[in-house]
């Protein structure tokens, strides 16, 4: 009789361990799985603000400079490079006025924020080496390099917790 009560409280243990570990598992996995946090309706408006943003930078053709360091920029290719970065000013602030004409989401408002927030630095960053450019401030050009290769990381991150991670691919 003890033996098969312990066979018994050994079934019963295993099955507990198995429903407890199914119950991790959907917690797990449910955790953010109910869509994108700006809500599957608004994620689909706002990753084809994105898809159009995207298409205009890649309307703007290659870099005109494929060897140019931004890190230790030379000042003889500034007016090219500010140029070229005037049809970026354009990609990007078409990008964030069709994104800010969104709305506010129904849900994942600080999410959103934060990506129109990266948005927004790309379009500051972008127009101040514009002007280092046009000014022949190469220290200047190259500390906004910096500052831009943060904000993609930063975009990244936003569009990630938007739930529309297709909205990184703009700027890269």
């Amino acid at each position: 009789m003890t033996r098969r009560i312990h066979r018994v409280a050994a079934m019963l243990a295993l099955a507990s361990g198995v429903a407890i570990m199914a119950l991790l598992s959907f917690v797990a996995c449910s955790n953010g799985s109910d869509g994108p946090a700006v809500g599957a309706a608004f994620a689909r408006r706002a990753v084809a603000a994105c898809n159009d943003a995207r298409a205009l930078k890649d309307a703007e053709g290659p870099f005109p400079y494929p060897d140019f360091n931004p890190t230790d920029p030379d000042p003889a290719r500034f007016p090219g490079v500010a140029d070229a970065l005037m049809k970026t000013d354009v990609t990007f602030t078409t990008w964030l006025e069709d994104m800010r004409a969104l709305g506010e989401p129904p849900s994942g408002n600080e999410a959103w924020a934060a990506l129109l927030d990266a948005i927004e630095a790309h379009v500051r960053i972008n127009r101040d080496q514009i002007d280092a450019a046009r000014e022949g401030d190469t220290e200047r050009f190259a500390a906004d390099y910096d500052e831009g290769v943060a904000t993609q990381e930063a975009l990244l991150d936003a569009a990630t917790d938007a739930g529309v991670p297709e909205c990184a691919k703009v700027d890269r």
